[in-house]
């Protein structure tokens, strides 16, 4: 397995034109618990392309259709290939992906997802098996063993790694590793951190990388560092993720604020930067440092944004979804807590794209694109006023 320990440098490029893809050389992506699309998007930005996303969540799927659609009619390459579709996992065969794909065993370039960890100790000694969710590890072991992609991404958080002294992520990296008989990936393990990938939020998460073709990637490059160098630039901060949006209502989607009572609102306006509220437990965000993990809540609600760094009021999704590096055009589907459950539980698109352009050029001798392509790609340019050189 890889080495997580990674701090490296990446070249900074100039803005410049993407190529089309050449006409049959598509590397095509398969996406489980699809969710928001911040895995898709980021894949997507490194150059594979989606060709099925899932996810059980209608809302989600709601998101993924509505970013095809303008995606499509801005001529910009994102799900435009994908075939989307509602489905509990544990309910879709291979078989179903694989015809609506019009691919064959073994033919799916990668494969990618993140399934909810909460339950993952029905590893080793299968404890928890009567919680569902954790048998979504299985239903993805299981369509990895039936697909046999060219190559996999296993994202969760950095929590699985200690499930019962690492004997639970041990046992997953066993199953990952050799799916089915005669069937071997070779693994490369990061424990990555948000914040030194360009995005302005500390966010902590294991990725699992697997190909089958028997090779590995050394380490993901690090963009940023909060103590920057010449090879590595400063962290982004909430001001940068800020930077140039509307008041809050206007133009964007999902700019939408909670109604807060005056009680609150001065509660909110007494707090220092950085510092809890102790009523709502959340934190106020420090203009010059990257924001603190989003609060995603639980299945009944509860997901919540961080207190505004100037305005006495929690942040609007679209807020939150630039913490996250969503691109602005990228609409949630649904009210209140939907939005910003699908904010919170993503990837980063910008850290995905990281990732994937390791794999893009790594495992498929695919072009390497440049921070300033992906940037331009996701609409991130504010993140980076300096330029790049």
């Amino acid at each position: 397995m890889g080495n997580p320990n990674v701090n490296t440098q990446i070249a900074r490029s100039a803005r410049v034109e993407i190529e089309a893809p050449v006409a049959g050389a598509r590397k095509t992506l398969v996406s489980l618990f699809s969710g928001g699309g911040g895995l898709d998007l980021g894949l997507e930005a490194a150059g594979f392309e989606t060709v099925f996303a899932t996810d059980i969540d209608p809302h989600s799927c709601i998101t993924l259709e509505m970013g095809k659609q303008y995606a499509t009619k801005h001529n910009l390459p994102f799900l435009r290939a994908a075939k989307i579709k509602e489905a509990d996992v544990a309910h879709l065969s291979s078989n179903e992906i694989l015809t609506a794909i019009g691919l064959k065993r073994g033919e799916v370039d990668l494969l990618a997802g993140g399934p909810p960890c909460q339950a993952f100790s029905v590893f080793g000694k299968r404890k928890g098996v009567e919680d569902p969710r954790g048998l979504l590890a299985f239903e993805y072991l299981r369509l990895l063993r039936e697909i046999q992609p060219k190559a996999f991404v296993f994202e969760n958080v950095f929590g699985l790694l200690t499930i019962n002294d690492g004997e639970v992520f041990e046992e997953l990296c066993k199953k990952l590793e050799r799916p089915c008989k005669g069937v071997h990936y070779a693994l490369s393990v990061f424990r990555l951190n948000s914040a030194d990938y360009g995005v302005p939020q500390f966010r902590d998460r294991v990725f699992v990388i697997g190909n089958r073709a028997g090779t590995t990637i050394a380490e993901i490059p690090k963009i940023c560092s909060e103590t920057p160098t010449g090879e590595l630039l400063r962290y982004r901060t909430v001001s940068d993720a800020l930077r140039g949006l509307p008041i809050l209502g206007e133009t964007l989607p999902n700019h939408v604020g909670r109604r807060h009572s005056k009680r609150i609102m001065d509660r909110y306006a007494r707090l220092d930067f950085g510092e809890r509220d102790s009523r709502t437990r959340i934190n106020k965000l420090d203009p010059d440092r990257p924001s603190f993990t989003i609060i995603v809540g639980s299945d009944k609600g509860g997901g919540k944004g961080h207190v505004h760094p100037y305005e006495p009021r929690e942040v609007s999704p679209r807020e939150s979804a630039r913490v996250q590096s969503f691109p602005d055009w990228w609409a949630f589907s649904g009210t209140s807590r939907h939005p910003i459950r699908q904010v919170g539980n993503a990837v980063p698109p910008l850290l995905a794209a990281c990732i994937g352009r390791e794999i893009m050029s790594q495992f498929f001798a695919g072009p390497r694109r440049t921070l300033g392509e992906i940037l331009e790609l996701l609409g991130q340019e504010h993140l980076f006023p300096e330029g790049l050189d």
